[in-house]
């Protein structure tokens, strides 16, 4: 009888990840370098992001609405933080020279936003995809829908990622673990670290070809989740 149990659960998860495929695409994005699993086609917005110093830098936000369910990929881009805290006009000497720290804290940043947002945090820890450190924070609304959030620094670029999902459904984990980095040659980015936090690149082989066009949708149903 438990045999038969645990097949039937089996069972179960396996039609349940296969329908959770149908639909979902892989949207690449070869000019910020990173590829994500969506239910479908992102709308994508250029935004402007204030960050922890209170400096104005460029965003873009890739977001898809499925039911009641609401999926995001947030992407800040520090890269010019230099010149952006050098051309300040409220700036001091010393505010210039805080670029650096402007973004080693922009990961604790954003994670504080979705903290002051309110509802119940469950989990509130440090996070890695691919080696590339960040941070993962998961909260029940009060209206007991959930929020799941992870929140990456790789290259001067910040990425994002927001899953709303009703009381009751499960974790959005194809959508969560799905995010992959890539260098400017189309090579994936993964890290060894050490106990330091230091990062060796870990060897990798092409992914996309830089010719195509700046992003492309992967139609994943017929190839189940990453």
């Amino acid at each position: 009888m438990r045999y038969f149990r645990a097949l039937a659960v089996v069972v179960t998860l396996a039609f349940a990840g296969a329908v959770s495929a149908q639909g979902w695409v892989e949207y690449l994005d070869r000019e910020r370098f990173f590829a994500v699993n969506l239910p479908s086609e992102p709308q994508v917005e250029d935004i402007q992001y204030t960050s922890a110093h209170d400096a104005v830098f460029p965003a873009r936000v890739y977001s898809v609405q499925d039911g009641e369910r609401s999926y995001s990929v947030t992407i800040v881009d520090y890269r010019d933080a230099q010149r952006v805290h050098a051309e300040r006009p409220d700036g001091t000497e010393a505010s210039r020279n805080e670029w650096i720290k402007d973004i080693r804290a922009s990961v604790a940043h954003e994670a504080w936003n979705f903290r002051k947002r309110g509802g119940e945090v469950t989990y509130d820890a440090w996070s890695d995809i691919e080696r590339v450190e960040g941070h993962q924070i998961q909260i029940t609304n009060p209206d007991q829908s959930r929020t799941y959030a992870g929140i990456y620094l790789n290259d001067s670029r910040l990425y994002v990622l927001e899953a709303n999902v009703p009381a009751g459904w499960p974790p959005p984990i194809q959508f969560q673990q799905s995010l992959r980095f890539f260098d400017e040659e189309g090579v994936r980015v993964r890290y060894d670290l050490d106990p330091n936090g230091n990062k060796t690149r870990i060897p990798g082989s092409y992914e996309f070809e830089r010719e195509h066009s700046d992003a492309e949708v992967i139609d994943l149903s017929s190839l189940g989740s990453r």
